[in-house]
């Protein structure tokens, strides 16, 4: 069997995993930054709630990757290894769907929601799929030591294309005569296809152990600490699929490039320079949580996993609510905004520290344990986009629902808390061996 000791994990790995993971991010932008303003630019005006349900829904095959972990786990070839196949084909097939929608003329005022929608499932089944196999990928090569760092690295990476990607895009639809909205998706379709080729410059084993799928699956769900780590999962997602939507969009309400009434808004005059706008606070989000993310995998590898949860959770508490403070400068509002971005990042990294350890420990399906943990995270999300959706739409008030989410970022406490940190600090569990 050829383990992780056995690999030399290269250098290279990381640019080609993080490229990997920007690109998928760059797919979350689009939906979450490009095409709600296209949809606004089509319909002149949209609910805010309508964009929460397509975000919810377009989520919803984050939610199966139990499945997709075990076909990870379980069933490979021997020329690309258990991980590859599923790393190739569904990352291909959603770069192809995105080509398609580059068609001309394919989407019209009367089928853009719906056909959103329908391709945003298909899209994002390729990419929980590709996901979860670049993430088994990652804990089958990757030292424990290097863990927090790599895997940092990657979510910051997966941040700069979450963040920024979709405004980045749609600077070439402003200053780019002959770039349309379908130019947009047929380059993303091409640059998906081309990194998802590139996993196969990484040496994987080809060798595993052997994998009972009844037996394995049993032992992920007989231990109390394997539950206090799901829960732990889901509670530290809760805002992932909806602060940075918020967090632009009141930017830009303050900064007057969007137009409130109620849970409905308009882009006023503003017209195709409203990407600009994204794309310049887009830009400052990114660069916190680009930092956030590198800082928190040091710090997790370095000195405490503990210690990298404990500052993401109070940099998101202390981010929101000085977020809704009118200070009435823009640079303190960009400057509130990255410190918003530093807390996603710092809460991304320390969580992908910690599961990557948890599921070191269950070697034989370990694609399968991490994709449980995803899953209950994606559960999270789609959970805290319905909550604070509702909340939103009772208030109709963006200052009352970003205190609302500074309050439940610290429901990660409640189980975090109650975990053993001998589970998830490797330095702990060398140190008894």
């Amino acid at each position: 069997m050829t383990t992780e000791e056995q690999i030399e994990f290269k250098s290279y790995y990381t640019g080609i995993f993080s490229t990997n993971y920007l690109f998928q991010g760059i797919n979350i932008s689009v939906f979450a930054v490009v095409i709600p303003i296209f949809l606004i630019q089509l319909t002149d005006t949209i609910i805010v709630s309508d964009l929460a349900f397509l975000a919810s829904i377009v989520l919803i095959p984050f939610t199966l990757k139990l499945f997709y972990g075990i076909l990870s786990d379980k069933v490979g070839t021997k020329r690309l290894g258990r991980r590859k196949p599923w790393i190739l084909g569904p990352l291909i097939g959603a770069g192809i769907i995105w080509i398609v929608l580059s068609t001309p003329h394919l989407i019209t005022q009367d089928n853009a929601y719906f056909l959103f929608i329908i391709t945003g499932l298909l899209i994002f089944t390729g990419i929980a799929m590709g996901d979860t196999a670049l993430d088994g990928l990652i804990i089958d090569i990757c030292p424990k030591e290097h863990l927090g760092r790599t895997q940092g690295f990657c979510w910051a990476m997966n941040s700069v294309g979450a963040i920024a990607g979709g405004p980045a895009l749609a600077y070439l639809l402003v200053f780019v005569e002959f770039i349309t909205i379908e130019t947009i998706f047929l380059i993303v379709g091409v640059s998906m296809i081309a990194t998802s080729l590139l996993t196969l410059f990484i040496k994987e084993a080809k060798e595993y152990p052997e994998v009972k799928i009844k037996f394995h699956l049993k032992q992920m769900f007989r231990s109390s600490k394997d539950w206090k780590t799901y829960f732990y999962s889901m509670c530290r997602s809760l805002l992932d699929g909806v602060v940075i939507i918020l967090v632009s969009l009141f930017v830009l309400i303050q900064l007057g490039h969007l137009q409130e009434a109620g849970v409905s808004l308009s882009m006023g005059g503003t017209d195709m320079n409203i990407y600009i706008y994204q794309a310049n606070v887009s830009f400052i989000i990114s660069l916190g949580a680009i930092i956030g993310a590198i800082i928190g995998g040091q710090i997790a590898d370095l000195k405490s996993r503990r210690l990298s949860v404990y500052l993401s959770i109070s940099m998101t508490f202390i981010s929101l609510l000085l977020i809704i403070i009118n200070i009435g400068f823009l640079a303190v509002t960009l400057f509130f905004a990255s410190l918003i971005g530093l807390s996603f990042g710092l809460r991304r990294a320390a969580a992908s520290a910690i599961l990557g350890e948890m599921s070191k420990q269950h070697p034989e399906m370990d694609s399968t344990y991490l994709s449980v943990a995803n899953s209950f995270a994606n559960i999270g999300g789609s959970l805290g986009l319905v909550i604070i959706g509702i909340v939103f739409s009772l208030t109709q008030n963006f200052t009352i629902t970003f205190i609302f989410m500074a309050i439940i970022s610290l429901a990660v406490l409640i189980p975090f808390l109650m975990m053993d940190p001998k589970d998830y600090e490797y330095m702990l569990a060398d140190k008894e061996v």
